[in-house]
This record gives structure tokens, sequence and C-alpha cells, in this order.
């Protein structure tokens, strides 16, 4: 449009001031007069546009779009260009011809009567551009709720284009819907991305009424906290578990969590902390809410809670579960002791001697470590089934991370005592567990892009648990 405006420019100049006079005489002092009005009008009009080829350029382009990624409505660039052409064309017929726009809106006001009945709609939908544009309720990239009787159901969509008569949104679905200003306007509209923050959304979960509830809001929060962590999902509000109805075979609660709308799908952030949720549930055996409608047996609670609940968090914690026979698998779990945190304990310090190890049974923990300048970094959060200090507990080592209870936890705690019970019966599962640390060792080498010699780390866990558990074992023991 630069280079159109720019040319036409140039050519009426030059038409102004050389053509003109050089066919003077056989145009006549009037028809002479009149083209050269008309082309410095021409000129004037061409000036406009190209400030308008410019602005778009320059403003709409260059600035707004690819340095602060914001793109202009279409509907407020056409109204730029309609009024520098009206202001260019203006100025040039006063100018020129002394002509005042004042009688000509006046005179064609009957006109503008019929015309507006019969283009009531279209009128309204161009009015209903410049108000949204104008108030800023809502613009381009911003996700929307639009409500209105026309509709099946609420349309929510992303706005991607904003013309005179409509807004065109994207579908969650890949289709588009174009959407007519007015009935934007006339209904109710929510703007997800309105203020710029975090917006809430709720699960619900139905347990056995059985099932005690602190406990279990315990163990679906910590699972929302990991969840939160994830792309898309906020940190920041926490996520929140309330229990909202109680009947005679079942408890709902509703799982709070919030996500942000321009990075990912409602549905997509349902869809991640639904799987955490079911994860606990399956890995707790949480029953289900049953109606009792024939003769069913109840769920045994014992499944979930008791020295069953032990021995299944020992089965799943990786040092553990393919190290121990079954026997061994109980003697421990007898030996074991089940401990509760209010929330924001520190469940160890980073740099602390230690001779235990944690497997979290309900709740959600934070890792973190301290920085460059000893600021503290989080770096995991831990939740149901998972398992902290092994290194501690095998080793003797100091804390290499601070733990802290993001949610009331309760833990099932390993103590350097039971271990050295069954290593005195049993000391070749000295081997196994410097095999099992050597490979977690491993991952997280690979996690932190290091190579290290399994064999070697293997070699020296193994040293370091004969020196830590040398009373009873001895410094003898040799690997089996």
């Amino acid at each position: 449009m630069i280079v159109w405006s720019a040319l036409a420019l140039v050519l009426l100049l030059i038409a102004r001031y050389w053509g003109v006079p050089a066919f003077a005489d056989q145009m006549g002092p009037w028809y002479t007069a009149e083209v050269g009005h008309w082309l410095v009008i021409g000129s004037v009009v061409s000036v406009t546009l190209l400030i308008d080829g410019l602005i778009r350029h320059f403003y709409w382009t260059r600035y707004l779009q690819r340095r602060l990624n914001r793109e202009t409505p279409a509907l407020i660039q056409d109204i730029l260009t309609v009024a520098l052409f009206l202001l260019g064309l203006s100025v040039g017929l006063w100018w020129q011809e002394g002509f005042s726009f004042t009688g000509f809106i006046t005179a064609s006001g009957a006109t503008a009567i019929v015309l507006g009945i019969a283009l009531q709609t279209v009128i309204q939908d161009l009015f209903s551009g410049l108000s949204i544009n104008l108030d800023g309720s809502y613009s381009l990239g911003d996700w929307l709720t639009i409500y209105s009787d026309q509709m099946p159901e609420p349309i929510y969509g992303r706005v991607t284009h904003m013309t005179w008569r409509s807004t065109f949104l994207a579908l969650d679905d890949g289709r588009r819907v174009m959407v007519p200003n007015h009935i934007a306007t006339a209904n109710p509209v929510m703007n997800h991305s309105r203020p710029a923050d975090a917006k809430r959304l709720s699960i619900r979960m139905g347990i056995d009424a059985r099932m005690p509830a602190d406990r279990v809001i315990d163990m679906l929060l910590g699972e929302a906290f990991k969840a939160a962590r994830r792309p898309g999902l906020a940190r920041t509000p926490e996520p929140s578990v309330v229990l909202t109805e109680l009947t005679a075979d079942a408890m709902f609660y509703e799982v709070r969590f919030y996500f942000h709308p321009d990075q990912i799908e409602p549905a997509a952030a349902k869809s991640i902390v639904l799987t955490a949720l079911q994860d606990v549930i399956i890995q707790n055996r949480m029953p289900q809410p049953v109606t009792q409608i024939e003769i069913t047996p109840a769920p045994d609670i014992d499944l979930v809670f008791g020295e069953t609940e032990i021995r299944s968090a020992l089965h799943h914690a990786t040092l553990f579960a393919n190290v121990l026979n079954e026997s061994q698998s109980r003697e421990l779990a007898s030996l074991c002791r089940v401990v509760d945190f209010p929330r924001g304990t520190n469940l160890m310090q980073q740099g602390d001697p230690g001779a235990s190890m944690f497997i979290i049974l309900e709740g959600a923990a934070r890792v973190s470590v301290l920085g460059a300048n000893n600021d503290p970094r989080e770096v995991a959060v831990l939740a149901t089934g998972d398992v902290v200090g092994e290194m501690s507990l095998m080793t003797g080592a100091p804390r290499n991370a601070t733990v802290t209870a993001l949610t009331r936890l309760r833990v099932l705690e390993i103590t350097k005592a039971p271990v050295g019970e069954l290593l005195e019966k049993s000391p070749e599962l000295l081997q196994r567990f410097s095999h099992v640390l050597a490979k977690r060792e491993q991952e997280r080498a690979a996690i932190a892009q290091r190579v290290i010699q399994v064999a070697a780390v293997e070699q020296d866990l193994m040293a370091r648990m004969k020196q830590f558990f040398s009373r009873v074992i001895g410094n003898d023991t040799k690997p089996h």
C-alpha cells in the first residue's frame, strides 16, 4: 500500500505541475482549472493513504505484531483508513472547491434514515464492534465463553479475528465459529483471559463413606499439588480439596485447582489432574461407593489402612520391591512406624546427618535445594507412594535436600535399626541394595546428562554400607 500510494502521489503531482500546463492551450482555462483542482484533491488523498500505509507497516505490523506479539483487529485498522481517507478528501475539497460537509450531511439525513432501517442488523453489528474495541471488553487472543439463547449451548473459544460485523472464535476441536458482534454485546460473555491470572477448575470424586475424610483429603490433595507442577497448571493459588456431600454410601470431594487458559485447554488440564487422582485411588485401593442393591461384601478397609497399608508401601518402594522376600517384607513392616507431620514441617534439612528414609502415604511434600546464593530452589514435589532419603538410610550420608510438608503429611519412616536386623540375618541383601541404589544414581546422572560407571558406583556404595552397618554385619562381609 505504501508503494502504490507513493506512486499515485508522484504521478498526480507530475500531472498537476507539468502535465496540465503542457495541455492548457488545448483544454481551455476552465477545464485546466478544474483538472488542476481535482489533481490536487487526489494528491491530498494520496498523502493520507500514504500515511495510513506507513502506520499499518511500522506500527500495526512491525511494532505491535512482531515486537509486542499483539495483533490489532482489522476493524480498527479499517476505521483508521476510512477516517484518513475522508479527512484527506474533505481537506482537498475545502482547499480547492470551498466545499463544506456540514450541508451535505444535513441534506442526506432522510437517506440515512431509510438506509438505517434497511441495514438495521448490519449497523447494529458495526456499532457493537466499535463498542467492543473501544471499551476493550475482549481482544485478539482472548479465550471467551459466549452465552446466548440463539445458540444451543455456550461457545468456548479463542478470538482469532475481529471484523466490522463479526468476531471469529477458534474452538478447541479445530472448528471456527463466526459470532455477530451484536450477540457478543447483548449477551453475557465470560473472558477467561482477563485478568491475566490463573483460573479455577474443579473435579468431583466419590469415595466410600466409611473412609476417613481427613485421610482421603490428604491423599487427593497430595496428588493435586504434584499435578500442579505440570505445564499449563498453576502452583498458586494452591490446590484444595473440600468435602461437598455425604450420602449413605458415599462422600463426595471437590478437587479444586488452577490453570492458565492461554497455555492449556480446560479439558486437557482436567485430564492431567484426573489421571493423577486415578493413580492414587488405584495405588491405595480406595474403595468406590457401592450402592447396596443386592448383598455385596463391603470393601475391606484393612486393605487400605493398617499393616497391609505399610506392606503395600514397602512393596512400591524401589529399594525394597525386588530385594526382600515375603517374610522379610513382613518383618520390616512390623518394625516400621507411621508418622504424621503438620503442614510446613521439615522432614529433613539439607546438610543434616540422617539414617532414615520416608515413604509418603498421604499428602504432598516439596523437595528443595540451596542455590548459588543459598536461596531454596524447588526441584520436585512428592506425593503418595514417593520415597525420599534412601541414601541416608543405607549409607548415613548427609541429607542432600530439604523436604517440607505442603499439606498435612502421613509417612512411613524406616530407620537404620530394622534394616540392620535384616542385614544381620541376611548379609547377602547388602549386594542387592547396592545394585538398586547404583541404578538410581545412573538414572539421576542420565537426567543431568552425566555419564557414570555403574560398577564403580556400586562398589563404592557397597563399601559405604559395610562401614555404616559394620556393627551388625562385620567388616569382612563378601558379596554373594
